[in-house]
């Protein structure tokens, strides 16, 4: 069995295979970077257009929240979250950054209000449930 650690990293690397593979499927080539390029872990093109996007994957297996980067708002990339159920099936989520960062933005102003003991620099997090319309929006990858 691994270490905590080490699945952390392999269900995040799952997931980046997972949504470049689904990406494949669709019939765009993908590509991981392997955290060889800074905030992109998947670059996708379009060969009947050729229109090519940088993705950021975030993956779960258990638990609901996700961490998202500080500085979401500086970001102008669509996020893949990849939720990995009990029985291993796959869900996926498409959300502009200008989404992520506005959700993320709320759910911690609304956790420290209700917590106020708390510092106010609490990490941006995203839970599954303030995501739900977003389930398999590819269309919002900007793709097509």
């Amino acid at each position: 069995m691994a270490k905590p650690q080490e699945e952390k990293v392999l269900t995040s690397l799952a997931g980046e295979f997972l949504v470049a593979g689904k990406l494949c499927l669709m019939g765009y080539n993908s590509s991981l970077t392997l955290k060889n390029f800074p905030k992109t872990d998947i670059f996708a093109f379009n060969p009947k257009n050729n229109k090519t996007i940088s993705i950021q994957v975030k993956t779960k297996r258990g638990g609901k929240e996700y961490f998202v980067p500080e500085k979401i708002d500086e970001m102008n990339i669509p996020f893949v979250f990849v939720y990995i159920n009990n029985d291993n099936s796959i869900s996926y989520y498409v959300v502009p950054s200008t989404d992520v960062a506005k959700i993320s933005h709320k759910q911690r102003e609304d956790y420290t209000s209700k917590n106020p003991h708390v510092k106010k620099e609490q990490p941006r997090m995203i839970h599954i449930n303030t995501i739900k319309e977003y389930k398999d929006r590819w269309d919002l990858l900007g793709l097509e």
